[in-house]
C-alpha cells in the first residue's frame, strides 16, 4: 500500500510551504499554496453555524456549554447552501494555477495514474487548525483521481517521525474491546451498544464500563493483557484550536486525556492500537493522544447526531471485520453516510481518521495473526504482477516511440525535476570556488564526486568546509547554510521542522532534493557472539537498559555503545526513529568520528556502534549484526553471506535496502536554499550532476544505493 503524504508548513503572514511524498517513492515534490482565502474559513464557519442549529444537533448539544447556540429565534443561512460555498471556494483555492503550486498536483495525478490498482490513502500534515477542518476528500482533483481514497490527518503535535508500536503482537483469539459508555443524556447509547456487541459474533471480547468512575476507568486501563480497541460513547469536546479535549465519563465528571494520561499510556504499553470516539468534536482528544504515541485515531469534527453516529459505527466494523483497512474502513463508512446528507448538510464531513505516523495501521486480521504488517504485505505480493506489467510495457513504449527522459515523471518525479533529467539537458555549472559542508556519511561520495567535477569542470571549483567550533554533521550543514557560511548542504537525515521555521525567520525558503539511499549497520566485535538485535533491543541498550551482552544470549560482558555527536544525521535519525526521542543513557560515549568509534570496537568486545553501511561493510574488522523488527521476527542481515566478513567481492545486500524490509533505511539529501540566486544556481548544479547517469554510478561505487535507473 503506498501512503501519499501532503505536508504543509505555514510560514508567518503568507501561505504554506508543501510536500508531496510517497511512501514507497524515493521522490519528493515541493510547492507553495497560498493562505487560506477569507471566503473559505467564513463559508466553513457559517456551515458550523447552521449545522449546529439543526434541531437534531441541537438537542444533542444543547447541555454542551463550550459550544456558542445561536437563539432559535436568529434566522440563519440555509445549510445546503452553506455546504455548497465550503466546495466552491475550497476548490477555488486549491485548483488555482499558480506555478509554484501546480508541481504538488501534477505529482498527485502522477502518483493516481502510476498506482492505479492499488489502494492510495492520503495523509494530510498540517500543524494548522483550519486546514485540519477542511473536508479534503470535496476536492475535486481527489474526486476525480482518488474516488475510492480516505484523506486522514496527521494530529496536530504529530513530530515527522515514524513510530513502531511499542507492544509485541502475538497470536490472538480474540480482539479485545474496551467500550465506555459516558454520560449519555439526550444521547441513545444503547443502539451504540447493540452495534457493538455484533462483534463478539466476529471473535471479538468487549468489556462494557457504563459512566464509570474515574477509578473504574483507569483500572480497566491498566488491566493485563489490555485492549487492542478502545470505543468511547457520549459526550466530548475540544478547545477551538483543536488542542485540548475532554469526555464526560459520568454525570459529574469531566476529564481531559491529562487526568489518566498514564492509565491510557499503559494501555497502549499493552496493546492498544486503536480508539474511536464516537461523540463530539473530538480533534483535541486525537491530539492528546498522540502525544501518548497512539498512532490511530477516529474522532467527529462537529456533534454528531445519534442516527448518524450509529450508522457510521456499524459501517466501519462491517467493512474492518471483513478484511479492509483501516483507511478504507473509514471511507467506505462514510461514503455510507450520504443519506444523512439531506437531515445534516454536511454529515459525510463528521468523521475524521487522525493518525501519527507509523511504521504499519491495523487490521482485524492483524491482531488475530499477530502480524501487524500483515495487511500490508499481501497487498505488496498481490500487486507484483501489475507493476512488473507495467514497467514491461513502459520500457517498450520508451524504446518504440524515443521519449525522452522526461517520462521520468511516470516514475515518480514531477516536471520539474523530470525536464532537467533530459539525455540532450546539459547541466549548467557556475564559474567560481564554492564552499559547501555537513554529513560525513557523505565522505565516500563526496572524495569521488569531487574527483570527477575537478577533471571535467575545473571552473567548478568546491571546498568541504569545517565550521570553526561544531562537529561535522548534518545539522551543522544545514545551520552554515541558515548562515550563509556555505553554498549548500549535505544531509542524511531529512530537515527538521525547526530548521524549517528558522529558515523562515530569516526570510529563506529550504529545498531538500533525495539523491541517495543508505543503511544504519550496527557494528560490534567480530568475536561476539550474538545472532542479532531487534529494534527493541537496540533501543534498550541505547537508553541503559540492557547493559550486558550476556542477557541478550552473548558472552558476560558490559555492553559499550558508541555514537556521534547530536550535530551527526546519523545520530539524528536513530535519535528521532529508534529512541523516539528518548535521551540516550548515561552509558553512550559520544565520539566526535566514527573513525575513533570504531577503533574502539576492534579493541574492545563490548563495543558497538552504528554507521553508515558504507563506511564498514567492506570491513574485515567488524560484524555488522542483523536486525529484526520485532521480537520473532526474521533477521535481517545486510550482508549477501550473512557473516561479518564473506568473499564475495559485492557484500552489500542491496535488495533488502531498496525494497524496505531491512528496518534502518534512510535516503540522504542535498539542503538548497530556493531563494538564493547565486548559492541555488550552485547546489542545484551539484544535485543535478548527482541525479545524472554519471552521478548515480559513482553513489553506487561509494557503497550507496542509488536512487534513479538507468
Amino acid at each position: 500500500m503506498q501512503i501519499i503524504k501532503l505536508k504543509f508548513r505555514q510560514i508567518p503572514n503568507q501561505g504554506f510551504f508543501a510536500t508531496l511524498s510517497c511512501s514507497k517513492q524515493p521522490w519528493e515534490i515541493e510547492g507553495y499554496l497560498t493562505a487560506i482565502p477569507d471566503a473559505l474559513i467564513k463559508s466553513l464557519q457559517q456551515w458550523q453555524i447552521t449545522y449546529r442549529q439543526l434541531e437534531a444537533v441541537r438537542s444533542y448539544i444543547g447541555t454542551q456549554t463550550q459550544f456558542r447556540i445561536i437563539p432559535k429565534s436568529v434566522t440563519v443561512a440555509s445549510s445546503t447552501k452553506c455546504v455548497d460555498a465550503v466546495k466552491h471556494h475550497l476548490n477555488q483555492w486549491l485548483n488555482n494555477s499558480d506555478r509554484e503550486w501546480q508541481p504538488i498536483r501534477d505529482g498527485l495525478i502522477s502518483v493516481a495514474n502510476q498506482f492505479n490498482h492499488q489502494e492510495l490513502p492520503i495523509i494530510i500534515d498540517a500543524q494548522n487548525i483550519n486546514l485540519c477542518r477542511l473536508p479534503w476528500q470535496e476536492w475535486d482533483l481527489l474526486t476525480q483521481y482518488y474516488p475510492e481514497t480516505e484523506v486522514a490527518i496527521n494530529t496536530l503535535t504529530s513530530k515527522d517521525i515514524a513510530i513502531t508500536p511499542i507492544s509485541n503482537f502475538t497470536k490472538q483469539s480474540k480482539v479485545r474491546i474496551l467500550l465506555v459508555v459516558g454520560n449519555s443524556n439526550n444521547i441513545d447509547t444503547k443502539a451504540d451498544l447493540q452495534a457493538i456487541q455484533q462483534l463478539t459474533k466476529k471473535k471479538a471480547v468487549i468489556t462494557c464500563l457504563i459512566q464509570p468512575s474515574l477509578k473504574d476507568l483507569c483500572t480497566s486501563l491498566w488491566h493485563h493483557p489490555g485492549y487492542h480497541i478502545f470505543i468511547f460513547t457520549g459526550h466530548s469536546g475540544s478547545n477551538d484550536d483543536g488542542t485540548i479535549g475532554w469526555i464526560a465519563i459520568n454525570e459529574t465528571e469531566r476529564l481531559t486525556i491529562a487526568e489518566f494520561k498514564d492509565a491510557f499510556r499503559q494501555a497502549i504499553k499493552n496493546g492498544l492500537r486503536l480508539a474511536i470516539f464516537n461523540s463530539c468534536d473530538g480533534l483535541g482528544l486525537a491530539d492528546r493522544l498522540s502525544e501518548l504515541n497512539l498512532t490511530q485515531m477516529i474522532v467527529m469534527g462537529e456533534p454528531v447526531p445519534d442516527e448518524v453516529a450509529i450508522e457510521f459505527i456499524k459501517q466501519f466494523f462491517t467493512a474492518f471485520i471483513n478484511h479492509k483497512s483501516l483507511f478504507n474502513s473509514v471511507h467506505q463508512a462514510r461514503k455510507k453516510l450520504e443519506p444523512f446528507n439531506t437531515r445534516y448538510p454536511g454529515a459525510v464531513w463528521l468523521p475524521r481518521l487522525c493518525l501519527k505516523p507509523t511504521t504499519n495501521y491495523l487490521t482485524w486480521n492483524s491482531i488475530l495473526s499477530g502480524d501487524s504488517a500483515n495487511n500490508t504485505i499481501k497487498t505488496k505480493q498481490s500487486n507484483k504482477f501489475i507493476q512488473l506489467t507495467k514497467t514491461i510495457v513502459t520500457c517498450l513504449l520508451i524504446f518504440i516511440l524515443g521519449f525522452s527522459f522526461n517520462l521520468v515523471l511516470f516514475n515518480g518525479f514531477n516536471t520539474e525535476i523530470a525536464n532537467k533529467f533530459n539525455l540532450n539537458h546539459k547541466i549548467q555549472f557556475p564559474n567560481g570556488t564554492w564552499q559547501y559542508g555537513g554529513s560525513t556519511t557523505w565522505q565516500l561520495i563526496r572524495e569521488l564526486v569531487n574527483q570527477q567535477l575537478q577533471q571535467k569542470y575545473p571552473h567548478f571549483e568546491l571546498v568541504y568546509t569545517r565550521h570553526p567550533t561544531l562537529p561535522n554533521g548534518s545539522e551543522t550543514g544545514i545551520k552554515m547554510l541558515l548562515d550563509g557560511q556555505i553554498s549548500f548542504a549535505q544531509s542524511s537525515r531529512p530537515i527538521e521542522d525547526r530548521e524549517y521555521d528558522s529558515a523562515i525567520v530569516r526570510g529563506k525558503i529550504l529545498k531538500q532534493v533525495p539523491v541517495a539511499i543508505d543503511g544504519i549497520a550496527v557494528v560490534v566485535n567480530p568475536q561476539l557472539e550474538i545472532e542479532g538485535l531487534t529494534i527493541q533491543q537496540l533501543e534498550d541498550i541505547y537508553r541503559g537498559k540492557i547493559t550486558n551482552w550476556a542477557i541478550l544470549g552473548g558472552q558476560d560482558r558490559e555492553i559499550i555503545p558508541y555514537t556521534r555527536p547530536r550535530q551527526s544525521g546519523t545520530t539524528e535519525y536513530f535519535y528521532n526513529n529508534i529512541l523516539e526521542s528518548h535521551s540516550f543513557g548515561k552509558n553512550v560515549t559520544f565520539l566526535e568520528y566514527p573513525t575513533l568509534a570504531l577503533k574502539q570496537i576492534e579493541d574492545n568486545l563490548g563495543g558497538m556502534f552504528f554507521v553508515s553501511v558504507s563506511e564498514v561493510i567492506d570491513n574485515c574488522n567488524f560484524k555488522i549484526l542483523p536486525i529484526a523488527r520485532r521480537m520473532g521476527s526474521n533477521f535481517i542481515s545486510l550482508n549477501r553471506d550473512n557473516s561479518y566478513c564473506g568473499l564475495e567481492k559485492e557484500r552489500l545486500n542491496i535488495e533488502v535496502l531498496r525494497n524496505g524490509e531491512y528496518p534502518l533505511v534512510r535516503r540522504l539529501f542535498i539542503v538548497i536554499e530556493a531563494n538564493s540566486p547565486v548559492d541555488e544556481e550552485v547546489g542545484e548544479a551539484y544535485k543535478d550532476y548527482l541525479l545524472s547517469k554519471p552521478g548515480q554510478e559513482l553513489i553506487s561505487k561509494s557503497g550507496f544505493i542509488p536512487l534513479r535507473y538507468f
